[in-house]
């Protein structure tokens, strides 16, 4: 009688790794809609972050204070600066760029060209010291993958139903309430 050694035979050990590879397969896709749908939301909510900190600024020190939003996908990011005394700051009081945790979002402003947004000692919006366009909607999306993922807005508003700031998503019907307020929608 021959005995069998307890283990694993070679066709055993091949059928589970073809097994895992087709799993692997099948969820790769997936997992990179889940990532380029993570690295959206990372680089949305952080915009939102930076125009609360902006505002949060303004009122606690009762200074002018701006958002400055780099849309270039090179560094990208936000950083707020704030004017004390009629000199504005050397250093930013708060810095983020994309490559900390959303490295293929592409950002896109409302109205086209505008860059900022500025916020007196009350933390309501006003214009900008340069006089360029103020911020009312930033558009998140993802710069590789167009398919199966869903792009994001921040909406500014100072006047109107909308007042305040809010992430909302241009792809839900405008009765919900994540939805873009009108002009910041798809």
């Amino acid at each position: 009688m021959v005995s069998r050694l307890p283990g694993f035979t070679l066709i055993e050990l091949l059928v589970a790794v073809a097994i895992f590879v087709f799993l692997i397969m099948l969820a790769g896709p997936m997992y990179g809609q889940f990532m380029a749908n993570h690295q959206i939301r990372n680089a949305t909510e952080s915009i939102l972050n930076g125009v609360q900190q902006a505002q949060a600024t303004a009122v606690r020190n009762n200074a002018i204070t701006r958002l400055l939003l780099d849309p270039t996908t090179g560094t990208g990011g936000w950083k707020v600066l704030q004017t004390i005394d009629g000199a504005e700051q050397a250093t930013p009081v708060q810095l983020y760029t994309l490559s900390e945790g959303a490295q293929q979002a592409a950002i896109s402003a409302l109205p086209q060209g505008a860059t900022e947004i500025t916020f007196d000692g009350f933390g309501r919006i006003v214009a900008n010291v340069d006089t360029t366009a103020t911020l009312t909607c930033i558009k998140v999306a993802h710069s590789v993958l167009t398919s199966g993922t869903r792009p994001l807005n921040v909406a500014i508003s100072n006047t109107g139903t909308g007042i305040g700031t809010k992430l909302c998503d241009p792809a839900v019907a405008s009765t919900e309430p994540q939805a873009c307020p009108a002009g910041c929608g798809s």
